[in-house]
């Protein structure tokens, strides 16, 4: 299994160089699975709603709706692995080993973890420490 991280997602929804190249490596998968956490999904939609809580004119409000209805339909078409009681025990181990990590980066690494996942990643410079983990950055040639 290949969990994305947020930021190899929010590349293929851009629809950039970068995410074109993730999207080629994935179609040429075929047979593995490829998933997104409940944790990308959380991150997603509270960027989407800040951008709400800012849109002060009506044509703000309108874009900024429309930004959170696309993230609705792509959602629908991605298996989103949640956050269970394993995850959430191997979170804590996480947090007490890896302090200076991010929250919600070590929640994304327990569920990658607990699913024995790879977890494709830019962020190396954090995912990289915890040692048990697999990452892949799929956005470089």
């Amino acid at each position: 299994m290949y969990i994305l991280d947020t930021d190899h997602l929010s590349l293929i929804q851009r629809n950039g160089q970068e995410g074109k190249r993730i999207l080629a490596k994935l179609t040429a998968l075929e047979t593995l699975e490829v998933a997104v956490t409940v944790i990308t999904y959380e991150e997603q939609v509270r960027g989407r709603l800040g951008v709400l809580s800012k849109a002060k004119t009506l044509d703000e409000q309108v874009l900024a709706y429309q930004g959170l209805q696309q993230l609705v339909s792509n959602y629908q078409s991605i298996v989103v692995v949640p956050f269970s009681r394993i995850a959430a025990l191997e979170h804590q181990r996480l947090r007490k080993a890896y302090p200076r990590l991010g929250n919600m980066d070590l929640k994304i690494a327990a569920i990658a973890l607990t699913k024995n996942a790879i977890l494709l990643t830019r962020n190396e410079s954090d995912f990289g420490q915890i040692v048990e983990l697999q990452t892949e950055d799929w956005t470089t040639a």
